[in-house]
């Protein structure tokens, strides 16, 4: 079972994207602001972080940063209204793993695709595809 970290500061998104997540047999830890979300994060292990960006306490691009100083490679999905593409943009180079709008006309179905895309496995030609594309691989 994959063990995810909502960090959403309005209780009715984060009580309808866990709902829809759990339905999936996703494992859902919610905090409702980024200092919270820290917290959660240095306590438990996650395969994924999905997060808002307007917060109270700390706001979700100074999450991003922090996470990543700890962990490189968890995937963390930036949920939020916001989207100006500039901060997108900042948000991809601070190593973001995807990115959804939640506003109107959001689609929570897409959100959970997306996530459960993240999370599952590499199937074994795309694995070796992979790896043939790499230098290190590939013999002298």
């Amino acid at each position: 079972m994959y063990k995810i970290l909502l960090v959403e500061d309005n209780k009715e998104t984060a009580d309808l994207v866990k709902m829809a997540l759990e339905y999936e047999d996703m494992n859902v830890d919610v905090a409702f602001d980024g200092q919270d979300g820290l917290e959660h994060f240095m306590k438990n292990e996650y395969d994924l972080i999905l997060l808002d960006l307007e917060m109270p306490r700390m706001n979700g691009e100074e999450l991003v940063i922090k996470i990543r100083n700890i962990n490189p490679y968890v995937d963390i999905i930036v949920y939020t209204n916001y989207s100006q593409f500039a901060d997108v943009k900042k948000l991809v180079n601070l190593g973001i793993n995807g990115y959804i709008n939640k506003g109107p006309g959001a689609d929570l179905k897409e959100l959970v695709n997306m996530i459960k895309s993240k999370l599952e496995p590499m199937d074994e030609d795309t694995m070796k595809t992979l790896i043939n594309g790499t230098d290190i691989m590939k013999a002298d």
